[in-house]
């Protein structure tokens, strides 16, 4: 069963849904997620040699383990006007955008370039597989799956990415060198972010099945020494506070079109004369400052919503399409009693508290509680299945099925 197994490409399982946090993990090199976060995560690097230990059991088998996805699949996938790669050549440095014709990318033994795909989990689900392992960190967290294949010597240059990363070796070997330098200067001559005075510390040859974590701001050079090789790199983002707070505070000035009360207009039946008529009055600023306190504008909790739902909207280059056969609001309920319901793989779902936000909206609000413990699972496990019981058969999970954003 072992060989059968090891003679395809490598098939990545899906994390359980309870994930064991406190137990050691192959992945983190036998340390268990609470340990990881605990010592590493946000802090320094980790080296983690057979990650994916099939890799290195194939090895000793003397059995070849390919990567889950093909070249071949990827040029096609890079072929796609919905996906947002980039193709980087060096020696001189050049980037070019996609969609990219199977002609245009070089063959797989031509040396210094690199093709990168963004947002795979969404086009492949190996990827998706690979990224349900990092659920022990917050989906909020989160950015995607990029994999990039390349030639010999092929890379980006030396660079440092402002999130944390795991650099996970599928396909050939790779060279990578790191430098927790201070100087992150860029060469402001080259059309990449290439640093400008790169001085390597720390130096590995990563083989299929090894992987590397890197925390921000960590200076890093990968290169290529085989043609086609393979790197998935599972990404988080970090947004700055700036973008948070602007968000929520624009989601916030929205949510206030729903309350009539501020319809009213200002009154000011107790000012009295002043001889500083240019100063703005202390009556508005009284009650601007007791309509703050009373619609609790200075409490994080009001401005928590609209976070949550800018974190759950998904990427720019996101498309759903409604489902291919026409469902009526009962069909949908009766096929939910026998189908698994699950997310669109570019679907982001985020939950605070109880309610459950989904592409940006609030999912829960004014639902049954069948439809938010629907909702709920959704967003927990990634899927939901059973009956509705009473629920009406319109509602907020038939609205996201239809718009694409939920599939059977």
């Amino acid at each position: 069963m072992t060989s059968f197994y090891l003679s395809k490409p490598y098939d990545p399982p899906q994390a359980p849904e309870n994930l064991p946090l406190e137990r050691p993990w192959a992945l983190l090199g036998g340390i268990s997620p609470k340990s990881f976060m605990k010592s590493y995560w946000h802090k320094r690097p980790l080296l983690v040699r057979g990650a994916i230990p099939a890799f290195e059991l194939a090895k000793q088998m003397g059995e070849s383990l390919n990567s889950a996805i093909s070249p071949e699949e990827l040029f096609k996938i890079a072929g796609k006007d919905v996906v947002e790669s980039r193709l980087i050549k060096a020696k001189p440095w050049s980037f070019s955008d996609g969609p990219f014709k199977k002609t245009s990318i070089p063959a797989l033994d031509l040396p210094d370039w690199t093709l990168l795909l963004q947002g795979m989990e969404a086009r492949h689900p190996a990827a998706a597989k690979v990224l349900s392992w990092f659920r022990f960190i917050p989906d909020a967290r989160l950015d995607d799956l990029m994999i990039s294949i390349a030639g010999p010597g092929g890379g980006v240059g030396p660079h440092f990415d402002s999130y944390d990363v795991f650099l996970i070796q599928m396909s050939g070997r790779r060279r990578w060198r790191i430098s927790e330098q201070k100087d992150l200067t860029l060469n402001t001559e080259l059309p990449l972010k290439i640093l400008q005075h790169f001085k390597a510390e720390q130096e590995w040859d990563l083989e299929p099945g090894d992987m590397l974590y890197l925390p921000p701001h960590v200076a890093h050079d990968g290169i290529s020494l085989d043609a086609g090789c393979q790197t998935w790199s599972v990404g988080f983002r970090a947004q700055s506070y700036k973008e948070l707070l602007q968000e929520g505070l624009w989601r916030l000035a929205e949510s206030l079109e729903d309350i009539p009360e501020l319809e009213k207009h200002f009154a000011d039946p107790k000012q009295a004369a002043t001889s500083s008529a240019e100063q703005l009055p202390e009556e508005i600023i009284r009650q601007v400052a007791q309509k703050l306190k009373d619609l609790k504008l200075d409490r994080v909790a009001t401005f928590l919503p609209g976070i949550a739902a800018y974190l759950s909207e998904p990427k720019p280059q996101a498309f759903f399409a409604g489902p291919t056969q026409e469902y009526s609001p009962e069909e949908f309920k009766d096929s939910l009693k026998t189908q698994a319901l699950r997310p669109h793989p570019q679907t982001r779902l985020l939950a605070l508290g109880k309610t459950i936000y989904c592409n940006g909206e609030d999912m829960t609000s004014g639902q049954t509680a069948s439809i938010q413990k629907a909702w709920r699972s959704l967003a927990a496990s990634k899927q939901v299945q059973g009956n509705l019981g009473g629920a009406p058969a319109e509602s907020s999970l038939f609205e996201a099925f239809e718009a694409g954003w939920l599939i059977f």
